[in-house]
């Protein structure tokens, strides 16, 4: 029996459960035995058709009807703390139980902004100017603007959905900002706003290797792709991408050789800026990506001619 768990502790657990529901519903359309599992910070429970059950942390089973359920598998799909940023997958690791996604190390290093940056600087991967505060160190707005100019985004290192992201075109603005990305996480990054196309890339592992999904170029109506333009259909979302081969080819090699270089593994989500001469920035990874109904992934599986079933089946058996 596979787990799907989703929910969470972070402003994103809403968008966990409707990912959650999307892929356990694909799941039992391919085949599979399939349970889901909410997790919330005061109750863990599995989640039936005969009623909820509590979990039992001591080894993620539960029991009803005096029958006891242990896992084959997990999938994980909570976006955010705990289950995107490595602490979720080290308790699976430690209990021994075979899970599908990233491994600990690898998503607690994707899923903080500055640290995945750090990780790509030597790799010939280009990145955008940044600063790195930690709750409590002291800045100066004219300092961030000398050094990253104007406009500028600040967000929270370890959040998602762009929760407290803002996009800063006057130096007045930035303590606001600073704050609001502080109430996410203690760590904050401050980027050089890069001018560009918004294009993403779904990247996967199955038996056969490494593979990048069809690209998909972002229009968001507002300043940024933000969570109205993520869950409210405040973006155009044109997939495949619309540009020639070659530099679709280029981005594609990019996002392969960041999933290889940050050893991911299962099904990963990255955010490039295209300049109009054609240089690709990375902006960041997201180690468990939304499956909802308005997300990227899903259209980018159907643009590659796959269903979602199948496309879940070869991520879930590459790791038997």
């Amino acid at each position: 029996m596979v787990a799907v768990v989703y929910g969470g502790f972070s402003s994103e657990a809403e968008i966990s459960v409707q990912s959650g529901k999307s892929v356990a519903s694909w799941l039992r359309d391919a085949g599979y035995e399939v349970c889901e599992v909410l997790l919330e910070k005061d109750c863990w429970k599995a989640v039936t058709p005969y009623g909820d059950f509590p979990v039992d942390k001591n080894d993620f089973s539960f029991t009803a009807g005096g029958v006891k359920t242990v896992f084959d598998n997990v999938l994980i799909m909570i976006h955010g703390n705990p289950g995107e940023n490595g602490i979720l997958q080290a308790y699976f690791e430690l209990l021994g139980i075979p899970y599908t996604g990233c491994r600990s190390l690898c998503a607690a290093i994707a899923f903080d902004k500055y640290a995945c940056k750090c990780f790509l600087r030597d790799s010939g991967v280009s990145l955008a100017d940044d600063i790195f505060l930690r709750k409590g160190d002291r800045y100066s707005p004219d300092g961030i603007i000398g050094r990253l100019g104007l406009p500028v985004f600040v967000k929270p290192t370890n959040g998602g959905s762009s929760f407290g992201t803002t996009k800063v075109k006057d130096a007045c603005d930035i303590d606001e900002a600073i704050a609001s990305a502080f109430a996410e996480g203690d760590t904050v990054i401050i980027e050089k706003a890069v001018s560009g196309r918004e294009i993403d890339c779904g990247v996967y592992s199955d038996g056969n290797g490494v593979h990048a999904l069809p690209l998909t170029e972002i229009i968001p109506e507002n300043e940024f792709f933000d969570y109205e333009a993520k869950y409210l259909g405040k973006s155009r979302e044109i997939c495949p991408a619309e540009m020639d081969g070659e530099l679709a080819g280029r981005i594609s090699d990019t996002a392969v050789k960041i999933y290889n270089r940050l050893g991911c593994s299962g099904l990963v989500r990255m955010d490039f800026i295209v300049t109009g001469n054609g240089e690709i920035y990375f902006l960041e990874l997201n180690p468990n990506p939304g499956m909802t109904s308005e997300s990227i992934v899903p259209k980018m599986v159907r643009a590659a001619g796959m269903e979602m079933k199948d496309f879940l089946r070869s991520v879930m058996e590459a790791r038997k």
